[in-house]
């Protein structure tokens, strides 16, 4: 029995390609585009794990990469990289009501005060753990401790749905029910989500 249902967001709810970041900012970068990605990684990283916040990082992204633009330009080119994935906002509509639904996500500010924003599907969601709030980040097995102590979740109730095979794994090891989600191959979800008795 499947008591509450977590999701991961990019590539299960979001698609996101941080190429499109590279090809905008790239004309006003004084690096090559790329040299643009490898730079930014480690500050992405840092943003991620709330070392730094998003005010930081668009300042220290901005010195490494040579970027000449508008400070706005770059925000928007950090945060306008995602498109919705259907299949999974429809099923987080038939579930909304039926089960508690959460986020656990290795994301940012600047990307997380986008997303909220952007789409209505994350307002049917009970709450959240974000990586950059809580200094952790997926696979690290304390992330998913702390989101089942905050939620009081039960880690053999609880379905959890990610795109990467090491956070797949970590949860796993952690007790929770999960599931490698993968666009391509979404009624591979509908199929186990059918045999816990969610469909």
């Amino acid at each position: 029995m499947i008591d509450a249902i977590i999701f991961d967001i990019g590539n299960v709810l979001l698609r996101f390609d941080f190429s499109w970041t590279i090809r905008r900012i790239a004309p006003f970068c004084s690096v090559a585009p790329s040299e643009i990605h490898g730079l930014l990684e480690p500050w992405k990283n840092q943003l991620e794990s709330g070392r730094i916040c998003g005010e930081a990082f668009l300042k220290e992204a901005a010195a490494v990469v040579g970027y000449r633009g508008e400070m706005t330009e770059l925000r928007l080119a950090w945060q306008e990289i995602f498109a919705p994935i259907e299949a999974t906002h429809r099923l987080v509509e038939r579930w909304h009501g039926k089960r508690p639904l959460y986020l656990l996500s290795n994301t940012n500010d600047l990307h997380a005060e986008y997303f909220l924003n952007q789409y209505s599907v994350f307002g049917l969601f009970e709450n959240a753990v974000y990586s950059h709030e809580v200094g952790l980040m997926k696979p690290d097995a304390a992330i998913y401790a702390h989101t089942l102590e905050k939620f009081r979740l039960e880690a053999g109730r609880t379905l959890f749905i990610d795109d990467l095979a090491p956070n797949v794994e970590s949860a796993r090891a952690s007790g929770l029910v999960v599931h490698h989600y993968h666009e391509q191959r979404h009624e591979a979800l509908l199929e186990q989500a059918g045999g816990l008795g969610l469909m």
